[in-house]
């Protein structure tokens, strides 16, 4: 996987170089997505790219195409000869002068780099922590600060995972949505401007296992931590205090996403 995509140019990581005036860099003014890839195909694949189109426009991004993007990652997955592998796809918005201003920014720059996909996790251990963030959470900026120092948080008390936590409710995790069993019905917070609209979390909403709703920061479990990456993992313990389980329930969201790898891409080409 020593090959990388910059701006049009498929070559070695090692030179690979962006500027050190590269506003991703200066003031991570950019955006991202990581994408799973099975069988050489990245998983629902437009859809990852609508989501970064739309997160790429809300911070007034200069437009990019979808079909150069689409073809980039196939080309890369290609020449790699790849057929297993996480895909993440950088967009910043260019080389810029020194400060905050965007005027006089050149054209955005493109990385796609690969990765091996994560070990499975065991069952996790997770603890709550307020949600101070921005309306900038509901969008997969290169601001990531308030997540990774959330789970630094989680892991220095020993730890899996931290969960964001808004007037007594969980709103999502560090690097998934969360899906709760609230009255016998699988929940996951609604979209309301600060929730990040998941990949996993949309696979399964259209396929009726969940739907949006209130998830209280003391239910009893089952709790599930949905990532497009990782896919379900379940969380045993939430605040030193033991959730229930359902196995059945686990199985069947693993199920439907296990299907979305089977039979949709995603995208809108044909293995360009």
């Amino acid at each position: 996987m020593n090959l990388v995509y910059l701006n049009g140019v498929y070559l070695p990581k090692d030179e690979a170089q962006i500027s050190v005036s590269d506003r991703g860099l200066n003031y991570g003014d950019g955006v991202f997505t990581t994408i799973k890839v099975c069988g050489g195909d990245p998983i629902l694949l437009s859809w990852h790219l609508d989501r970064l189109l739309r997160d790429a426009a809300a911070l007034h991004i200069e437009p990019l195409s979808t079909e150069e993007l689409e073809r980039a990652c196939y080309g890369l997955i290609s020449t790699l000869d790849i057929k297993e592998c996480v895909l993440k796809i950088i967009v910043s918005r260019g080389v810029g002068g020194r400060g905050p201003s965007t005027k006089k920014v050149g054209v955005p720059t493109v990385i796609m780099t690969t990765s091996s996909l994560p070990e499975p996790r065991p069952s996790l251990r997770a603890i709550s922590v307020p949600d101070t963030r921005s309306t900038l959470s509901a969008h997969k900026t290169l601001n990531y600060l308030p997540n990774v120092l959330a789970l630094h948080q989680a892991e220095a008390a020993g730890c899996d995972e931290a969960i964001f936590v808004r007037d007594g409710l969980l709103i999502e995790a560090t690097i998934s949505n969360v899906i709760g069993l609230v009255n016998g019905v699988a929940r996951t917070p609604a979209l309301d401007g600060t929730v990040l609209g998941g990949i996993a979390r949309r696979a399964l909403l259209e396929a009726g296992m969940t739907e949006a709703g209130e998830l209280p920061v003391d239910l009893q479990g089952p709790l599930y931590c949905v990532n497009n990456v990782r896919g379900v993992e379940e969380v045993a313990e939430l605040d030193g205090r033991t959730l229930s389980r359902n196995s059945d329930l686990h199985k069947n969201f693993q199920k439907t996403l296990l299907n979305q790898e089977r039979f949709g891409s995603g995208s809108s080409q044909d293995h360009i």
